[in-house]
């Protein structure tokens, strides 16, 4: 595995990469996340070929632009494409998580033609009931008059004397320290700017729910069986996209790729065992 970079336009950006043959397989990190997300769950799933996880803008070390009217939807999928067009790939295969995979539908909806196959993870097609305008903008606010760094150690501090944790939570913080270690990482390395704007756009996004019947690739719906938040926004993708397989994850909140690792590369690979059964010529890049 190996970390490059990788020029867009003006800006640039860094990304895990695992070489290999075929089409790509991209997996999308969620707000406040890394490329690193994934670092530890990719090196045994080489075979599968050639596999990327960039950062997404704003995020780790994508250049950081300091300007609101940078961050949204509409600029991510841009970003998206405008990815696939560097790396020199027609199409790929599209793993999305949390708002990664709100990035990933819109993704899918907008260029079907890219997206041979997708994996939505711990993800909903609208926002869910818990997040709020309000709460992004007092925590953009935050991060951009105390810095990032600082509005971690406000959510760690908070998180910590919690007496009554989420099962999500209590899923992540069997991780230990390495989970606040990685957690300042993530938190420090994004723009302050985009995080009030992001969860923003994330909290008051236009719900496309009504648009799922219109995804045809094959599909998979991944959940933790302890993210309650998340639980509705799988049955709604798991209901809406024909014939999506749902797996529900057990043992894992809102990271299954971490919190349960075989379980979740086991969901991969019959993601990739189900789509090359059904489309060989997919498994080389053929288009």
């Amino acid at each position: 595995m190996e970390t490059k970079r990788i020029a867009l336009g003006p800006l640039e950006l860094s990304y895990l990469e695992v070489a290999g043959a075929g089409q790509p397989f991209v997996l999308l990190h969620g707000l406040t996340g890394h490329r690193d997300d994934f670092r530890s769950s990719l090196p045994e799933l080489a075979d599968l070929g050639w596999l990327l996880a960039p950062d997404l803008r704003g995020h780790g070390d994508f250049t950081h632009t300091g300007h609101e009217g940078s961050f949204g939807f509409p600029q991510l999928v841009a970003d998206q494409s405008a990815l696939l067009d560097a790396w020199g790939a027609p199409r790929c295969d599209l793993l999305g998580h949390s708002f990664g995979g709100m990035l990933a539908l819109r993704f899918t909806l907008a260029h079907p033609e890219r997206v041979a196959s997708l994996i939505l993870m711990d993800t909903a097609p609208f926002s869910p009931a818990a997040w709020s305008r309000e709460t992004f903008e007092k925590a953009g606010a935050i991060a951009r008059t105390r810095g990032m760094a600082f509005l971690q150690e406000l959510v760690e501090r908070a998180a910590r004397q919690n007496p009554d944790p989420s099962p999500s939570d209590r899923q992540t913080f069997k991780w230990g320290e390495r989970y606040w270690t990685h957690q300042r990482l993530r938190y420090g390395a994004m723009d302050p700017v985009a995080y009030g704007a992001l969860g923003v756009a994330m909290a008051e996004q236009e719900p496309v729910e009504g648009r799922l019947g219109e995804i045809q690739c094959p599909t998979s719906v991944l959940v933790g069986a302890d993210d309650a938040e998340f639980l509705e926004g799988a049955d709604a993708l798991e209901a809406g996209i024909e014939g999506a397989v749902r797996t529900t994850l057990p043992d894992a909140g809102h990271h299954p790729q971490i919190e349960n690792l075989a379980a979740w590369q086991r969901a991969i690979r019959a993601h990739f065992g189900r789509v090359r059964a059904e489309h060989p010529a997919r498994e080389s890049g053929e288009q």
